[in-house]
């Protein structure tokens, strides 16, 4: 099954909407974004790259130190947060905000269920 881009661009869209999230994607290991919802004039594919080398380079720390591989991981900085989920063992999804919350929390855990229907074999 082909990945139903315009799903998950549709889904997004409703992320950002609901939890004041400034950027979101769906993205591959490999940096290649698969569908996004960021500000006008942002490049998905700088984001999508940037997303998966920040995403590779924990999982190595978490290998070298014999640990699996985490399934969230949460970056703050004084201007934001970034937080990646699994929803693949070949995608995530990436979204920032201004803080982690409950809700944004519930909220991506409800899109990574109904992404993971729109991803095909090949994500």
């Amino acid at each position: 099954m082909p990945v139903e881009v315009g799903e998950l661009q549709r889904i997004l869209k409703i992320l950002n909407e609901r939890t004041g999230a400034v950027a979101s994607a769906v993205v591959t290991r490999t940096g290649v974004p698969l569908a996004s919802a960021l500000p006008d004039g942002s490049h998905a594919e700088n984001f999508g790259t940037m997303a998966a080398t920040m995403l590779g380079a924990l999982e190595v720390i978490y290998t070298g130190l014999a640990r699996p591989s985490p399934a969230e991981i949460v970056v703050m900085s004084a201007s934001g947060v970034v937080l990646a989920h699994s929803l693949t063992p070949k995608a995530f999804l990436v979204t920032l905000s201004e803080s982690v919350t409950p809700e944004l929390r519930k909220a991506v855990a409800s899109f990574a269920d109904e992404a993971r229907t729109y991803l095909g074999a090949e994500a």
